[in-house]
């Protein structure tokens, strides 16, 4: 038998492991190159086989592939090994596969340019050198989902289901983005112990001393003080388009409280925080609140709001704040009751409408604290 040293072995028995090209070939086409080699006829091979002429001539013209039972059958017949016509027909399989689902990409492409690239390439999920299928396959890959449909049916409709005001519009994949984001991160800092409401309660009631803290100083203790009641907090930088501002739900058994900086005000950031807290405390396990910018009020909102109003501010403190009339009265009840500056004049704020007494002490935090927050927080 002469075989060309550029083609392929038309002898598979010769190198049943080399055979590993770039491209992929079906066993029909080795088949033929062997009958055609050693001066066989497809009608003989059914002969010598068993098989059917029709049969073998539909596996030389690649319109079926070569069944374990044939494999066996050829073994016999031709002195071939079965693995090696299983190697060359899964091969085939796979590429078949991988052109198919490179059509499926390309279709993908436009779905997934409108994720937030920013985004993306800050937590490390594509780069600026990816082609667009390329970062398709890495945002479906991000999401564990094989289609945008799969997206659709696994993240949007179960997750990304949410009360939103009408004034505004909320980009629904960022928003996805910002809860994958989280949910990552949860997975990188998941406690270890289960989650325990009364445990829950009395870190709730520690988180006012944490805001007269440095800020990221007061998170850092707020995460240790969550953590061991087994609830994950997190923080994930917002995404444009999303109005988040926190959210609540779970990873597995552990729940997770993930903050955005949105409007960078620690009374609004800590006030979040403890919205969230009382999502987990008052309202069925398992569900997810997503607390967006002007989103439509509801009784779980309008209760977690209550809730953290309560933890931060007994009735005498608003009552005193409310009827402050100076920046150092502001000053003064922020130290009378242990509460950051900042919460105190947003208080103010809120109860009087009136955002110039107290206006210069609620300070935003810096880029430099977000970068910090996002050293705690992101996935490694």
């Amino acid at each position: 038998m002469t075989n060309s040293p550029n083609s392929v072995s038309s002898n598979p028995n010769e190198h049943p492991h080399a055979l590993r090209p770039d491209w992929a070939v079906h066993p029909g086409a080795i088949l033929a190159r062997y009958l055609e080699a050693n001066n066989i006829r497809q009608s003989e091979l059914a002969v010598r086989t068993g098989l059917t002429t029709k049969h073998v001539n539909q596996i030389v013209k690649q319109a079926v592939t070569i069944s374990p039972d044939v494999a066996v059958v050829l073994e016999t017949a031709l002195g071939t090994p079965p693995r090696f016509w299983a190697r060359a027909g899964a091969d085939w399989d796979i590429y078949v596969s991988e052109k198919r689902s490179a059509v499926s990409l390309k279709e993908a492409t436009t779905w997934a340019s409108s994720f937030d690239t920013q985004t993306l390439i800050r937590h490390g999920i594509v780069t600026t050198n990816d082609s667009a299928m390329d970062r398709a396959r890495k945002i479906l890959g991000l999401f564990g989902v094989a289609s945008p449909e799969a997206f659709d049916a696994t993240w949007m409709h179960p997750r990304v289901s949410f009360k939103r005001s009408q004034a505004y519009t909320v980009n629904s994949q960022n928003t996805a983005l910002w809860l994958r984001l989280v949910e990552r991160c949860a997975e990188q800092i998941r406690p270890d112990t289960e989650y325990k409401p009364a445990k829950l309660r009395r870190a709730a009631a520690k988180i006012p001393a944490f805001t007269t803290m440095p800020f990221t100083t007061g998170f850092e203790a707020a995460q240790a003080a969550l953590a061991d009641a087994g609830v994950a907090l997190v923080f994930v930088r917002q995404v444009p388009e999303t109005r988040v501002c926190a959210a609540t739900w779970w990873v597995g058994e552990t729940p997770v409280v993930g903050v955005t900086e949105r409007h960078r005000k620690p009374d609004i950031f800590w006030f979040s925080v403890l919205h969230e807290i009382g999502h987990l405390l008052l309202h069925p396990k398992r569900t997810t609140y997503l607390d967006l910018e002007d989103g439509a009020d509801d009784n779980a909102e309008t209760e977690a709001n209550e809730y953290a109003g309560k933890v931060l501010f007994p009735r005498a403190a608003k009552m005193q704040i409310a009827a402050a009339k100076s920046r150092q009265e502001l000053i003064f009840l922020a130290a009378e009751y242990n509460l950051g500056v900042a919460i105190v004049a947003g208080q103010h704020g809120h109860l009087t409408n009136d955002w110039r007494t107290g206006g210069s002490l609620r300070q935003s935090f810096s880029d430099g604290d977000i970068e910090k927050l996002e050293k705690l927080c992101r996935a490694s």
